[in-house]
């Protein structure tokens, strides 16, 4: 007898433990190690309940590094789901993690990495509406590279497939379209977003008034 699988989308959130001294280096000369530690875990608890608005009863976290799963659970609703990243490089970890979701949905899956400084409900309604019209995968891109978002709505091992470092450089967006069009695929574009990833993103957040409070506190804070 065949497993019934969930419908409706699902949404994964890649998450790396908020370890002082191991998460958002980049931010330590304003913020400190203590005050990157705290805006991650933000960051990661705003984007799990903009998942669980997205997608009730079918959020997972996919944490890292793999013995994080106390800090994890303690941090997040206990009706998320977790586990550990699996695979060498983002591409990989991303395959695992969908492949996982996808076992038990047969809906879209959303991956959204907890960087912006606000998830809006327009990010996962444009997303979808893309899937709807008949895209096989929806990219949503950082300014300055990488993506804070990527809805597919079945496995897609060849959108996955790029080197380590186009992954982690400024032209992921080029190299992605470039494969999945190279592999027969339709990809919709999400609006370009200014992730936190340098000081200069912190400042442009600090002038934001939008900005939740709780991650509007973190940000002005200053290294003693």
């Amino acid at each position: 007898m065949s497993r019934e699988l969930s419908s409706g989308p699902a949404v994964v959130v890649m998450a790396r433990a908020p370890r002082p001294g191991q998460v958002r280096r980049a931010l330590e000369p304003l913020l400190g190690p203590a005050g990157c530690a705290a805006l991650q875990a933000a960051l990661i608890v705003a984007a799990v309940r903009w998942a669980h608005a997205v997608a009730p009863g079918a959020v997972y976290v996919a944490y890292d590094p793999p013995d994080a799963a106390r800090e994890m659970r303690a941090l997040l609703p206990a009706e998320s789901a977790l586990f550990p990243q699996n695979g060498d490089g983002i591409g990989r970890r991303v395959a695992d993690a969908t492949a996982r979701v996808f076992a038990r949905h047969d809906g879209p899956v959303l991956v959204v990495w907890p960087d912006l400084p606000r998830l809006r409900p327009d990010h996962a309604t444009a997303a979808l509406d893309d899937l709807r019209a008949g895209c096989d995968a929806a990219l949503g891109p950082v300014i300055d590279g990488g993506f804070y978002l990527i809805a597919i709505d079945r496995p897609q091992p060849n959108l996955f497939a790029l080197p380590e470092r186009a992954w982690r450089g400024p032209n992921v967006l080029v190299v992605g379209v470039a494969a999945a069009r190279k592999a027969g695929l339709e990809v919709g574009i999400l609006r370009a977003e200014r992730a936190l990833h340098r000081p200069a993103d912190v400042r442009a957040a600090r002038a934001d008034p939008m900005i939740p409070a709780e991650l509007a506190t973190i940000l002005v804070a200053r290294v003693a």
